[in-house]
């Protein structure tokens, strides 16, 4: 699980440094709060071995980790909330994808889908959209 952790730990920080954001949740229970935009929420979801191998006497999982990232932000009107969202997309995904689809070489990333625009209760121009990433990643027994 070190590495499981390192690479939410990298992805974490990226989300972090997106120019202009206020707040980050990992696995977050509550809505974004329209006080605290820009923010990005990332939900860890299934995570599976696809392959054991063995090296050196211990197993060697190859894993598949699908996060979900959710950037929100308030848009300044109802007319230019995708306009607003679109644009914040395109840096969330600059840091992510950063020096390639990696995570410094800890993983392999691939974007896989894309919710509908996120509109969470309360009457404001919060707007958001849901990014599903696989990431592979190989978890070596023998660091623990």
């Amino acid at each position: 699980m070190i590495e499981r952790e390192e690479i939410i730990a990298e992805l974490w920080y990226r989300l972090s440094t997106v120019t202009g954001v206020v707040s980050t949740a990992r696995n977050p229970s509550i809505v974004p709060d329209p006080q605290q935009m820009p923010c990005i929420q990332f939900f860890e979801l299934e995570d599976i071995v696809e392959k054991v191998t063995m090296r050196g006497g211990f197993p060697v999982y190859h894993r598949k980790l699908t996060v979900a990232i959710e950037p929100f932000v308030l848009a300044s009107s109802e007319q230019s909330s995708t306009a607003e969202l679109i644009a914040f997309v395109r840096e969330v995904k600059k840091k992510v994808y950063a020096g390639g689809a990696s995570l410094g070489n800890r993983c392999s990333l691939q974007e896989v889908e894309a919710s509908r625009v996120l509109r969470p209760p309360g009457g404001t121009t919060l707007t958001g959209v849901g990014i599903a990433l696989v990431i592979s990643y190989i978890e070596d027994t023998s660091k623990t």
